[in-house]
């Protein structure tokens, strides 16, 4: 059975009817391959941090975190966003569990330098503990993520949900990795390419093709790729086809990163 890593990030968990869609599309998936959610909530945090008057500033597309947003962070993922998904995916009769990269240690984590730069309590993970998705594979339960994380001192870090779930991909060789966006696929000169080779991918960023959010996400990418991940996916939501429909190369409509 084939394993998926779906990344859905925080801008398509708002949009008006699709939590229902993914678990939908999820359900489809199950027929023949073990679905795994990981989720953002990049919005969802925006709001609360506006609601409480927090400032934030992001750096190539990492949100940087200081201690006491870390905390609403964290409170946003994995407590209101993770159960919102949750709760789509048991409507629609589907055995799902949500927790974060904190528990059971999942994901451990240490301190992000971005280009030697303190960025706050964000965090890359190190090493992941996949045993844990196996005991969820075996019960056909789908493991809902938040991408919230611990190092071993238990200092609590923010987490990127793309690089969280590139690495999860890469530990379980995962047979696809799909990034669910907010845009097509990647857009180059306002049209969505189809395939992108991992080798051109710092060309485009360099050319300023790839700014924003899509920078971590399509390093994370090729990262993935060159890792043992068979293939990653880039695309936005349609209905509930979407996911299907992207992993086979004659209906996908996003973009296939490759080597």
């Amino acid at each position: 059975m084939r394993t998926v890593c779906i990344k859905i990030g925080g801008s398509t968990v708002d949009a008006e009817g699709l939590l229902r869609e993914l678990g939908q599309s999820i359900r489809m998936l199950m027929a023949d391959a073990f679905p795994i959610v990981i989720h953002g909530g990049g919005k969802d945090i925006a709001r609360q941090l506006e609601m409480l008057n927090k400032e934030f500033t992001f750096i190539e597309g990492m949100r940087v975190t200081d201690g006491e947003m870390v905390t609403i962070v964290q409170r946003v993922l994995s407590g209101d966003v993770n159960k919102r998904i949750v709760n789509a995916l048991l409507l629609e009769k589907i055995q799902a569990f949500g927790f974060s990269g904190v528990d059971g240690n999942l994901f451990e984590a240490s301190k992000m330098l971005l280009h030697g730069q303190d960025i706050g309590f964000v965090g890359k993970i190190d090493k992941v503990n996949t045993p844990l998705i196996d005991i969820f594979k075996s019960k056909n339960i789908v493991p809902v993520i938040s991408p919230i994380s611990r190092d071993t001192a238990g200092c609590i870090y923010n987490v990127n949900a793309d690089l969280a779930a590139s690495e999860l991909a890469m530990a379980l060789k995962a047979d696809d990795l799909i990034f669910v966006s907010d845009v097509p696929g990647v857009l180059i000169d306002k049209k969505v390419r189809k395939e992108i080779r991992t080798s051109e991918i710092e060309d485009l960023i360099a050319q300023g093709h790839i700014t924003g959010g899509m920078i971590p996400k399509l390093r994370s990418a090729a990262e993935a790729v060159q890792k043992g991940v068979g293939k990653v996916h880039i695309c936005g939501w349609k209905d509930s086809t979407t996911l299907r429909n992207e992993l086979t190369t004659s209906t996908s409509s996003g973009t296939v990163i490759f080597a």
